[in-house]
């Protein structure tokens, strides 16, 4: 049997769960431990207020994991509060069983319940059919900027967005057509 649970924030997140997630990040995003992160003991950002989507087996072992991270975008002349997935991952014995998409679909619900403009998040080019899967929409030709603000790089992930308020609607082609810097990490 599983469990479904979803933490409000990162206080309510049980110390056992925590602990299995970073462990796992550190294997998966060796990237996000190194320099002044080298010790670091938080999974998201504290700013990007996470909520925190674990599937576990009744002893809480975790098998499968997903965060709602948040933040305000300003793009083309406006500013959307944007919500987005992050840390998606299944533990490699619980994979192929849906778990993952089971995750992400808890994720991506909560996102399109809440007050919002539009969900966001970067992924490699070739998780975009799994995501598609749960709702998401793969923008092609948009192209996200990156890191210093005064000197960008384009990032290689692939956006994936929701367009959810009738602003964010109204301004899709801004997101198709003009580069998005999104700050110093995609997510």
């Amino acid at each position: 049997m599983y469990k479904q649970q979803i933490f409000q924030s990162d206080g309510e997140l049980p110390e056992k769960l925590k602990w299995q997630i970073l462990s796992f990040l550190r294997f998966n995003a060796p990237e996000g431990f190194v320099g002044e992160n080298e010790n670091r003991d938080w999974i998201n950002n504290p700013e990007d207020d996470s909520i925190h989507i674990a599937i576990t087996t009744e002893n809480d072992i975790l098998v499968s994991y997903c965060a709602v991270v948040k933040k305000q975008l300003k793009h083309a002349g406006e500013i959307y509060k944007c919500w987005g997935l992050t840390g998606v991952m299944t533990y490699p014995p619980f994979r192929g069983k849906g778990f993952g998409k089971q995750a992400v679909d808890i994720g991506t619900k909560i996102i399109k319940e809440s007050n919002i403009d539009i969900g966001m998040f970067h992924c490699s080019h070739n998780l975009k059919d799994f995501y598609v899967k749960s709702g998401w929409e793969p923008m092609q030709n948009t192209t996200t900027l990156k890191g210093n603000k005064e000197n960008p790089q384009k990032s290689d992930e692939l956006m994936m967005m929701l367009f959810l308020s009738d602003k964010a609607k109204s301004h899709k082609l801004d997101f198709e057509t003009k580069p998005v810097y999104f700050g110093e990490e995609t997510w």
